[in-house]
């Protein structure tokens, strides 16, 4: 019996997404891609049966949902899969798209409160997890009135960001008042959170019905700055874990999801953010035999990465941004075991061509930066990000003024 799929992805751009669709690929599934950007990694792997340009999700989104839709029908997609942040885009698209195939991804509403970090972390605490102090501001004024009120360190963070592209780590709060602060609005609050010093973890899952089908968890060890993890090895954390099935299955989900996490060192877990999306979690599980079923049904335990597997990483951004946060010997010898430790999640004997096509990818990030004045990492999010803008299907609750979340 055939049991070949046509997959639709989005999202081409990100390496995660190319780990991906080497895994349907090589599992026997049709492997598309749409994507918005003209130069991307899977348009060059030999794993996508075909790739589409399709308009930007955050410019043009109803053309864009149009786009897929057309895809999913003249190609006979049975499963779309978002991954990146377009995803807020095709969850609004959600309803005209399953007339096509199966579509994974919550609605919208659901995505909204996992991706607003101030509506996630009310979340968080009622599943029983430890949040960092965190006070909502709408204002400059209300952020004056938070960092006064601070008893230490805390991170300055808009509610709707990712790779941590604007945070600020404020050692000294007081001080901090005297200098420029960000300009907070109703529409574009900012968070005032506790600074918890410790290890971080990340977590990747696909989830059916609040069921965990596929998990993974790693330590984020190495990162593009202070946001973005370059290096993926398996923590196997049993208290992230359990505090993943327990969410997830309080509300029912279905999709990707992934959280960021602390673990104190009083060794207390503090959950910080949420991520309902692919994450680069997925390279765990290169080359593992049943990964992709994982995305079609759930199963009696969840699939997880193979212990021996060696750990994964993104070998240019480890030359670059991780040699550059290298200040002692120590570290320079740690990195240098870990880099020949690990595999370049881009580069394989078998699909040589997209760790070629990264370098085109790079240079014209590069020129969007210096044309921009935004850093390469905005650049490569610019045209499909979503800030919480609403839409005719979801209409965004203020929250009460002075809000607190402790």
């Amino acid at each position: 019996m055939n049991t070949s799929k046509t997959i639709l992805l989005t999202g081409g751009r990100a390496p995660a997404t190319l780990e991906l669709a080497r895994l349907f690929g090589a599992a026997g599934h049709r492997v598309l891609v749409a994507e918005s950007a003209q130069l991307h990694l899977c348009g060059r792997s030999r794993f996508v049966d075909r790739a589409y340009q399709v308009p930007s999700p955050r410019e043009q989104s109803a053309d864009y949902i149009s786009a897929l839709c057309r895809i999913m029908e003249t190609e006979r997609v049975q499963l779309l899969i978002p991954t990146c942040e377009e995803i807020f885009y095709v969850a609004q698209g959600r309803d005209r798209l399953q007339a096509y195939g199966e579509v994974l991804t919550e609605g919208i509403n659901v995505l909204r409160s996992l991706h607003d970090k101030w509506l996630f972390g009310k979340l968080a605490q009622d599943a029983g997890a430890h949040v960092p102090h965190t006070v909502l501001c709408r204002s400059q004024e209300e952020m004056r009135e938070a960092l006064q009120g601070a008893s230490g360190p805390v991170v300055l963070k808009p509610v709707y960001s990712r790779f941590a592209a604007h945070v600020r780590i404020v050692a000294d709060p007081v001080a901090a008042m005297k200098k420029r602060l960000p300009e907070p609005s109703a529409d574009q609050p900012w968070l005032v959170q506790a600074f918890i010093e410790g290890r971080q973890l990340c977590s990747y899952a696909v989830v059916h019905q609040g069921r965990l089908s596929l998990y993974a968890d790693y330590e984020t060890s190495y990162t593009a700055g202070q946001g973005a993890s370059i290096y993926f090895a398996y923590a196997n954390h049993p208290e992230v874990k359990h505090f993943v099935s327990r969410f997830v299955e309080q509300h029912g989900f279905s999709g990707q999801i992934a959280f960021d996490l602390i673990e104190s060192k009083q060794g207390e877990l503090f959950v910080i953010e949420c991520n309902p999306r692919l994450t680069s979690g997925i390279h765990l599980f290169k080359g593992q035999s049943g990964v992709t079923n994982a995305f079609f049904h759930s199963s009696k335990e969840p699939i997880v990465p193979q212990e021996k597997k060696s750990p994964a990483m993104l070998g240019m951004a480890m030359l670059t941004y991780g040699l550059a946060g290298i200040r002692s010997g120590s570290q320079l010898k740690r990195w240098g075991k870990d880099f020949f430790a690990a595999r370049d999640a881009l580069l394989t004997s078998d699909d040589p061509w997209p760790f070629v096509a990264q370098f085109g990818m790079l240079a014209d990030l590069a020129k969007q930066s210096i044309r921009t004045g935004m850093s390469m990492i905005e650049c490569s999010t610019q045209d499909i990000e979503w800030n919480g803008e609403s839409s005719p299907k979801a209409e965004k609750a203020a929250p009460e003024k002075g809000s607190e979340s402790t």
